[in-house]
C-alpha cells in the first residue's frame, strides 16, 4: 500500500523529449537483462504472410552452438536443428500461430551443433494487425534441458517403482509359472516404458540352446531373427541372454553402437532400434534357470539406481518361480497321494489276498477288506472289533507271533476258522507298521486249500511216478528173463516134443512125455502173463472169452496171499466174447484183488471172485444207467474186510484218492478201472458199508460170434519134409535140439551159434540152402542183421526168426524186410513144422506123415 503522503503528491507530466530517453533508456536496461539471462531471443518478420527476416539474440549461440550470423547465413538453420521427431509438432504449433489461436509454450528437443541433444522451451508473443494479419513475433527461448532430465529421471523412477509393484503383485497373483512370466513382461513394456522384454530359458541339450519363455512389446520378430543359447564356444552364446545365464552375472549394455556382442547381434538390435539392454540371470535353487531380458530405445537407459530395482524384480522373479514350482510340486504330490490312496483303497478292497488291520495294543481288528470278508464268511463290518484268533489259530494257544514271541516277520501256515465253522488251510504273514505315529499289525492270508491238494496230489504223482519206475525196471527185467527163461522152455518143450513123438503111446514114459510138454507150457504163459502185468504186450481191443484170463490172473494173485486169506473163484467156463484186451483184463482183476486184500489183509478173511452172463432188464437199468438192454456178463470180486463209510465211496474213483498208508497205493488203481469199464461201455457198481466188506460189480457188453468151436487137444503126426535148412542160434542146447528135430522132420541140416560163421557158411553158397532159421538176439549179427545181409545177396531166400523176447524187432519189421515167419520162443514141434511146411511144400504130394 502507498503512505497518504504519495497518494496526495501531484503527477508530474514528463516532457516529449524526456519520456523518449526514459524510453530508450528503458530499452537499453531490457537488453543489458536478456544478454545476462542464460535464455536468449529471436524476432521472426512477416510480410505477405511468409516469414522474410529472422534476428536472433548473440545468446542463441549458448543454448544451440550456432551464432546469429550463421542463421542469418542459412534461414532454415532454426527448422534443421529440430529433433527429427519433433519437427511435425513444431509445424503445427506454427500453423495454429499463424491462424491467431492462443497457443501454449512448447517444449521440444533441438540438436546442438555439437551433435547433442538439448530440450527448450519456447515461448512466443505474436504481433497482428487491427485486422489481424500476423506482423511477426518475438520468442523466448529456454534450454530446459536439465529441468527435462531431472524431470524424466523422476517420472523413470516413478514409473520404476511403480513397475516393481504391479510385478511384485503379480507375483502374488499368479497361479502359474507361465502367467507370471507372460504378466511381468507385459508391465515391464505397458508400464516401464520399455521397448521389449522377454524370458529365456537355458536349456541342458547338447547345443545349450536358450527357450523364450514368454515376450511382450513391440518388433517381436527380433527374437524369430536370433539364434540365442549360453555355450561360451559359439558366437549365439556371446550375447548379453547366454553371456548372464553362462556367468550368473547381470550383463549391461547403454549404448548398441559399441556394444561387444558381435555383429549380427548389433546390426540386427539396431536395425530394430534397440539403444540400450539388460539381461539379468533368473536363479533356481542355487543354479542359473534362465535371464530376464529388457531392450530400451535409448541410450544409457539403464542407470544404476534402475538397474538396482530391475536386479530386486528378477531376484523376485526368481523367488515367485520356485515358489510356483514348489506348489506345482506340491499339488501334484497331493494329487498324487490322493490318487495313490484311491488306488490303495481299490488294491485293499478287491486283491484276492485276505487283509486285516489290527490295532497293535488293543489286538482288536480295526479293518478288513472284501477278500478277508468273503473267506471268513461275513461282512467286514462284523469281522471289525474282534480279535484275530477268533478267526485264524494261533500256534501257540492266544499268543501272537510279533507281540508274544519277539518275531519281526511271521509267514506261516494256519488254519482259518469260516463263520459257518469250517477249516480253511491258509498262508498267513504278519508285519508291523506305524501309521500316523500309532502302531498297527497287517495280517494277511491266501486260501491255500488247492495248494494242498495240489500238494498231496503231488506226492500221489511222483508214488505213481516211483510205481511207473518199478514197473519199467519190473518190464525191462521181466524182458531180459522172459528171453533166457524161454530159451530154456523151448529146450525142455522140444526135447518133450521129440519123447512124445519117439515113445509109444501106451508106455507110460508117453505120458510122462505129455506131463512135460503140458508144463513147459504152462510156463511159457507164466512168462506171458508176466509180460502182460510188466507192460511189454500192446494194448489190443479184440474179442475173446476173459475166463481163461481171470483163471490165469487170480493163479498170480493166489501166490502173493497170505495163508490167513481164503481165495474163492467161480468162474463160468462158458462166457460168451467180450471185446477187451487181455492187459486191461490183469489189470481189472489184479487191482479189485489188491484192494480186496488190503481190506481183509489184518484180521484175514474171504476174497470171494465170481464170472457169470445175465440178461440186463429194466430193474438193473434204473439202478445202472450206464447198461442197456441186453445180454452182459458179469465180474464180482467180493470181501469180508473193514468196508467203507459213504463219503469214502463217493470218492473212491476219483485219482489220487486213497485210504491206504503212503507207499501202499497211489490212488489211480479204481480210477484206472472205471476208465477201462467206462471205454467198454459198461457199468461198475459199489456195495460196501463199515464193517459189512465190499463188493465190486462189473458189467461187459458181450459180442455175438459166429460160431464156438471146441479145442481138442491131440497129439498130430508131424509132417515129412525135405530140404537142406541152415540154423542159426546162439545157445548151444538150442543148436542141438533145433538140429535134432529137423532130422526129424527129414530135413538135411547145418545148425551153427556163431551169426559170422552162418553168414560165411551162406555167402560160399547161396543157393544151397532151402531155408534158413535163426535166433534174433545174438552176438556179432542180430538175426534181424543177418536176414538182411543174406536177402541182400538172395532175394527170396525164405527166412523163419524165432525169439525168446525182442523189444527191438516185431513181426510187422520183420516181414518188411522180406523174413516169410516170425515165431516166439518157447515153440512146440509141431508150430515149426507147421511153419516149415508152410513154406517148403506148397502142395501135400511133396511129403509124407509118419507117426
Amino acid at each position: 500500500m502507498m503512505n497518504q503522503e504519495t497518494a496526495t503528491e501531484p503527477i508530474r507530466t514528463p516532457s516529449p523529449q524526456n519520456a523518449l530517453d526514459d524510453l530508450r533508456q528503458k530499452y537499453l536496461r531490457c537488453q543489458k537483462l536478456l544478454e545476462a539471462t542464460t535464455d536468449y531471443t529471436y524476432t521472426v518478420h512477416y510480410k505477405d504472410g511468409q516469414p522474410a527476416e529472422t534476428l536472433h539474440a548473440p545468446r542463441s549461440f549458448a543454448i544451440t552452438g550456432y551464432t546469429p550470423e550463421e542463421y542469418e547465413k542459412n534461414p532454415f538453420l532454426w527448422y534443421e536443428m529440430i529433433h527429427e521427431k519433433d519437427r511435425e509438432r513444431v509445424m503445427a504449433y506454427l500453423d495454429r500461430l499463424m491462424s491467431g489461436s492462443p497457443i501454449p509454450p512448447l517444449e521440444h528437443r533441438i540438436i546442438h551443433k555439437n551433435s547433442s541433444l538439448r530440450w527448450v522451451r519456447n515461448t512466443t508473443v505474436p504481433c497482428f494487425t487491427e485486422g489481424g494479419t500476423l506482423l511477426g513475433y518475438d520468442a523466448l527461448v529456454t534450454d530446459i534441458t536439465e529441468q527435462k532430465i531431472a524431470r524424466e529421471k523422476i517420472a523413470k523412477a516413478n514409473r520404476a517403482y511403480k513397475t516393481l509393484s504391479l510385478c511384485n503383485q503379480s507375483l502374488v497373483r499368479s497361479t502359474t509359472e507361465q502367467s507370471l512370466l507372460e504378466s511381468i513382461c507385459h508391465i515391464l513394456v505397458d508400464q516401464g516404458g520399455y521397448a521389449l522384454a522377454w524370458v529365456g530359458y537355458a536349456r541342458q541339450d547338447e547345443e545349450r540352446t536358450v527357450r523364450i519363455a514368454a515376450k511382450a512389446g513391440k518388433d517381436l520378430q527380433f527374437l524369430g531373427e536370433l539364434r540365442i543359447c549360453w555355450a561360451a564356444t559359439k558366437e549365439c552364446g556371446q550375447k548379453p541372454a547366454g553371456e548372464a545365464i553362462r556367468t550368473g552375472k547381470t550383463v549391461i549394455n547403454n549404448n548398441t553402437f559399441t556394444a561387444p556382442y558381435g555383429e549380427t547381434w548389433k546390426e540386427t538390435a539396431l536395425r530394430y532400434g534397440y539403444l540400450s539392454s539388460i539381461a539379468l540371470p533368473l536363479f533356481l535353487e542355487e543354479k542359473v534357470l534362465g535371464s530376464l531380458n529388457i531392450y530400451a530405445e535409448e541410450i544409457e537407459a539403464f542407470t544404476v539406481d534402475e538397474v538396482q530395482l530391475l536386479s530386486e524384480l528378477s531376484e523376485d522373479l526368481s523367488y515367485g518361480i520356485l515358489a510356483l514350482r514348489t506348489k506345482t510340486k506340491h499339488a501334484k504330490s497331493a494329487t498324487a497321494l490322493a490318487a495313490s490312496e484311491t488306488r490303495l483303497k481299490c488294491i485293499f478292497d478287491t486283491v484276492q489276498t485276505g487283509i486285516l488291520l489290527i490295532d497293535q495294543e488293543t489286538r482288536t481288528i480295526l479293518d478288513a477288506n472284501m477278500a478277508a470278508a468273503g473267506l471268513i464268511g461275513i461282512p467286514p463290518k462284523k469281522i471289525i472289533g474282534h480279535t484275530c484268533h477268533q478267526f485264524i489259530c494261533p500256534a501257540e494257544k492266544e499268543q501272537c507271533p510279533i507281540l508274544d514271541l519277539g518275531q519281526q516277520i511271521d509267514n506261516s501256515e494256519r488254519i482259518l476258522r469260516t463263520a459257518n465253522g469250517e477249516e480253511m488251510p491258509i498262508l498267513k504273514s504278519v508285519v508291523q507298521l506305524e501309521l500316523n505315529g500309532r502302531q498297527y499289525l497287517l495280517e494277511s492270508f491266501l486260501d491255500i486249500s488247492k495248494r494242498v491238494q495240489d500238494e498231496k496230489e503231488r506226492l500221489a504223482l511222483q508214488g505213481q511216478l516211483r510205481q511207473a519206475q518199478k514197473m519199467e525196471a519190473i518190464g525191462t527185467m521181466a524182458g531180459g528173463i522172459a528171453h533166457d527163461f524161454n530159451n530154456t522152455l523151448q529146450a525142455i518143450l522140444g526135447y518133450g516134443g521129440l519123447l512124445v513123438h519117439s515113445l509109444p503111446k501106451e508106455g507110460e514114459s508117453y505120458g510122462f512125455a505129455l506131463a512135460i510138454t503140458e508144463a513147459g507150457k504152462a510156463a511159457a504163459e507164466l512168462v506171458r502173463q508176466i509180460l502182460t502185468f510188466s507192460r511189454q504186450t500192446e494194448v489190443e481191443k479184440k474179442p475173446l472169452r476173459p475166463q481163461y484170463l481171470v483163471k490165469e490172473v487170480l493163479k498170480l494173485l493166489r501166490r502173493t496171499l497170505p495163508s490167513t486169506i481164503e481165495l474163492r473163484e467161480s468162474i463160468g467156463l462158458s462166457c460168451s466174447q467180450i471185446m477187451a484186451d487181455a492187459s486191461h483184463i490183469h489189470q481189472i482183476v489184479m487191482n479189485l484183488g489188491t484192494n480186496a486184500y488190503h481190506a481183509v489183509r489184518s484180521q484175514g478173511g474171504i476174497i470171494a471172485v465170481k464170472l457169470d452172463e445175465l440178461e440186463v432188464d429194466e430193474e438193473l437199468i434204473k439202478e445202472l444207467p450206464e447198461v442197456r438192454p441186453g445180454r452182459y456178463m458179469r465180474l464180482t470180486v467180493s470181501d469180508n474186510g473193514c468196508g467203507m463209510d459213504n463219503v469214502t465211496m463217493q470218492r473212491i474213483f476219483e485219482p489220487y484218492f486213497t485210504t491206504k498208508n503212503i507207499g501202499e497205493g497211489t490212488g489211480l488203481g479204481l480210477a484206472i478201472v472205471h476208465g477201462i469199464i467206462t471205454s467198454y461201455n459198461g457199468a461198475i457198481h459199489v456195495q460196501s458199508g463199515l464193517g459189512e466188506g465190499t463188493t465190486f460189480t462189473l458189467f461187459f457188453p458181450i459180442v455175438e460170434e459166429l460160431a464156438r468151436q471146441e479145442v481138442v487137444k491131440a497129439v498130430l503126426p508131424l509132417p515129412r519134409l525135405h530140404g537142406q535148412v541152415l540154423f542159426v542160434d546162439d545157445v548151444e542146447f538150442n543148436v542141438a535140439l533145433g538140429k535134432h528135430i529137423l532130422k526129424r522132420l527129414g530135413c538135411d541140416v547145418v545148425a551153427l551159434s556163431d551169426s559170422r560163421e552162418a553168414l560165411d557158411h551162406f555167402c560160399a553158397d547161396p543157393e544151397k540152402f532151402d531155408l534158413v532159421i535163426t535166433d534174433q538176439t545174438m552176438p556179432y549179427f542180430t538175426g534181424f542183421e543177418l536176414a538182411k545181409k543174406m536177402l541182400a545177396i538172395r532175394p527170396n531166400l525164405p527166412i523163419i526168426m524165432v525169439t525168446g523176447h525182442s523189444e527191438i524187432v516185431n513181426e510187422e519189421q520183420a516181414k518188411s524186410i522180406g523174413i516169410q515167419k516170425f515165431l516166439l520162443k518157447p515153440m512146440d514141434i509141431a508150430t515149426i513144422s507147421k511153419a516149415m511146411e508152410e513154406i517148403l511144400c506148397s502142395v501135400p504130394a511133396c511129403l509124407t506123415k509118419e507117426m
